[in-house]
């Protein structure tokens, strides 16, 4: 095919053969499994990058982010389709004779297509991350709790947040400073009312081995005299209306220029912002950005609450055709501004609304100014899951809602939901119920804290999965058709996940519910062994499980290892000297397979000099076998505690099966294991009998 006219629509169809279910164009509050929009269907799905607060659940409406990619999967085939372009579309699926189809309709832009031939979802997704890219490991910090307001206003608050969290025991990484930190929304400074001594707080925040995140909007405000305002103008680097003057419009400052982030200059000046010198009172305590409001958002109802389709980017293009990497551009030249920052020796890490295809290598996102109700919680696990197939992996949604004040139980169960998510941060509006969870009742406190415990005990686990993201392309979190293709039972199921192969989630997302159904894949010989009770499942299908108020169904799954740190500390830094606990159920064939990644937890040294260790954890029998597989590191894999499930019964008649737990400290000839070295170079066997 051949397009010549890059201003005018354009349409085609993609067939794919033997898809039983479509997935893929990112991002819309919606099922995993991509609707019907046949007659009597739902409406064509949009792509078109929008500041939308009070988004609808189950619709195809256009949200913050655009991913023109659709896999096609059915049990004997996968196949994917990925359209390079940036332009608006409208996208219709349609299933007749066993066969899907889906048409797109481009509003301008180039025809740039790529065919992805699978054959599976696991080659599928390889092949995707491939073509555009896997994120970079992230700090480790960052896979911790991030605590969020809209806004706290002095950093006084900041600090007593801070305190809080630590008298009450509560784990926590970061606190994000959304736009009143700011001097009237003048970005790179600091409000001298409420914020006169930033140093201070961010040593004070440091002292307790947190960190702090601030936002940066892309939209500048129009003030002779605001340095970004005056040197952004003089060297022509904001958007142009169509006749050639800059574009002006309201946001949060009132009055605003928009940078023009695909002129290489200005990305570069943006990028200089970031430096300690520019962004005057920060220091690395700021360890991570916020790039918000970047579809981009105009408070201009006329305009669609964007930039006009006909301004300007670089003098010529017509943003109508780069329309959805514009929040793309921005957190790229925010990512190299953190890399200069800091001189290359910090991985960057920034959140943004606004997403493309290739997203993952500059930053993570989360879903946006989600609502508190029910709805939207069980929302949350599609889009994730959604979203890491199609590569962006660093994914979250704001934990007991943005918009409006939940209930108790709501609260509750997101927080315990949320923990099982990529990206875990609670954000909240202004106007709304203060929900710190030292504020709530001591019933509610107590299940915060085992939900925060939970998802600071599997850290290494989720460090490991991000790792195995960088080097083989795999979601961090996937749906379960993705390691069992041929089950379709489960090509629409999307209110479980695997994290990771070996451990398997259904969340609790009903309200006062006594039993919730979980999906249990893989035969009679795959065995799903409870870690938040005591039952054994086989993989026969649909059971329904006992749930508590504190209890969330996961699984570990028999024949993988599980790595931990079981310690509770406040924080990641508090965990660095820790030993691991590793956790395991043996196969039919009496041994089971896992994997451990270590570095510093902060650099690239990892990507450049090879200063990381890779292990596998073998399991046969009574001997635990950790072999390097490689990294030039000096990381010593130190184990406090092995800890085996040996299944007695399987499942029966309606029954659940049960285990037996076993803990080791020592091995079979009384050595602490913790005293053991394992050798950084060959493989180290213990003995357990």
């Amino acid at each position: 095919m051949t397009r010549n006219d890059v201003n005018a629509p354009f349409g085609f169809a993609v067939t794919y053969p033997e898809a039983v279910q479509l997935y893929g164009v990112h991002e819309h509050c919606e099922t995993l499994a991509l609707r019907n929009t046949a007659p009597g269907g739902t409406d064509p799905y949009r792509l078109k990058n929008s500041d939308i607060a009070y988004y609808e659940i189950n619709s195809p409406m256009a949200m913050y982010g655009a991913v023109p990619v659709i896999y096609g999967h059915g049990p004997k085939a996968t196949s994917g389709v990925f359209l390079h372009n940036a332009a608006e579309q409208w996208i219709e699926f349609t299933n007749q004779d066993g066969n899907s189809q889906a048409n797109f309709m481009a509003e301008a832009g180039t025809l740039d297509i790529f065919v992805l031939l699978g054959s599976t979802p696991i080659d599928l997704v390889r092949q995707y991350t491939a073509l555009t890219g896997t994120a970079h490991l992230p700090q480790l910090w960052t896979l911790g709790f991030h605590q969020s307001r809209n806004s706290y206003e002095t950093q006084d608050e900041v600090k007593e947040v801070a305190e809080n969290f630590d008298s009450n025991n509560f784990q926590l990484d970061a606190i994000w400073l959304d736009i009143d930190y700011t001097d009237g929304y003048r970005y790179f400074t600091w409000k001298p009312d409420g914020f006169d001594d930033p140093i201070g707080l961010q040593e004070t925040i440091a002292s307790t081995n947190k960190k702090l995140v601030t936002i940066i909007d892309p939209h500048i405000k129009v003030e002779p005299g605001y340095s970004v305002y005056d040197e952004a103008l003089a060297n022509d680097w904001f958007v142009k209306n169509a006749d050639g003057s800059v574009f002006e419009g309201p946001c949060w400052p009132g009055n605003s220029g928009w940078m023009d982030f695909l002129k290489p200059e200005a990305r570069d000046y943006y990028a200089s912002m970031y430096s300690y010198d520019n962004f005057n009172g920060s220091t690395p305590t700021i360890a991570g950005i916020w790039n918000d409001m970047n579809e981009p958002s105009v408070f201009d109802s006329s305009l669609e609450q964007t930039l006009p389709p006909d301004s300007l980017h670089n003098d010529v293009v017509r943003h109508k055709e780069v329309h959805n990497i514009y929040g793309f551009l921005h957190t790229m030249a925010t990512h190299q501004g953190l890399i200069n920052r800091d001189n290359g020796e910090r991985r960057p890490f920034v959140l943004t609304r606004s997403h493309f295809a290739g997203s993952q290598r500059y930053s993570a996102i989360w879903t946006g100014d989600n609502q508190a109700d029910w709805p939207y919680l069980v929302a949350s696990y599609p889009g994730c899951l959604n979203a890491n197939i199609l590569g962006i992996v660093f994914c979250g949604a704001d934990v007991s809602g943005f918009i409006d004040s939940p209930t108790e139980e709501l609260y509750q169960r997101w927080f315990q939901a949320g923990a099982w998510l990529p990206f875990y941060r609670s954000h909240s509006n202004v106007g709304t119920s203060r929900r710190e969870p030292y504020l709530m009742s001591e019933d509610t406190q107590n299940i915060v804290r085992e939900a925060l415990q939970t998802r600071y005990k599997h850290i290494p686990q989720w460090y490991t999965l991000f790792y195995e993201h960088t080097r083989f392309g795999d979601p961090i979190i996937r749906p379960l058709f993705y390691h069992y293709p041929e089950d379709t039972n489960v090509y629409s199921t999307d209110n479980q996940i695997l994290v990771g192969r070996d451990i398997l989630v259904r969340p609790v997302m009903e309200s006062g519910v006594d039993s919730v159904d979980v999906y249990f894949p893989g035969g009679e010989d795959e065995v799903w062994v409870s870690i938040s009770g005591s039952d054994i499942q086989t993989g026969s299908g649909l059971v329904s499980v006992p749930v508590t108020i504190q209890s969330v169904p996961y699984y570990y799954r028999r024949g993988g290892v599980v790595v931990r740190k079981d310690t509770v500390r406040s924080n990641t830094v508090e965990m660095e000297d820790d030993p691991y606990s590793v956790y395991w159920t043996v196969d039919q064939n009496n041994q089971a397979h896992g994997t451990v990644y270590l570095d510093d937890g902060v650099s690239f040294k990892y990507r450049d000099s090879s200063d990381y260790n890779y292990y596998s954890i073998d399991i046969n029998g009574d001997d635990v076998t950790v072999s390097p597989i490689d990294g030039d590191g000096n990381y010593e894999f130190v184990m406090s505690q092995l800890v085996r499930r040996d299944v007695v019964t399987l499942p029966k008649n309606g029954k659940p099966g049960t285990f037996k737990e076993t803990i080791f400290t020592r091995d079979a000839n009384g050595t602490l294991l913790k005293d053991i070295k394992v050798h950084l170079k060959e493989k180290t066997v213990f003995k357990l009998k």
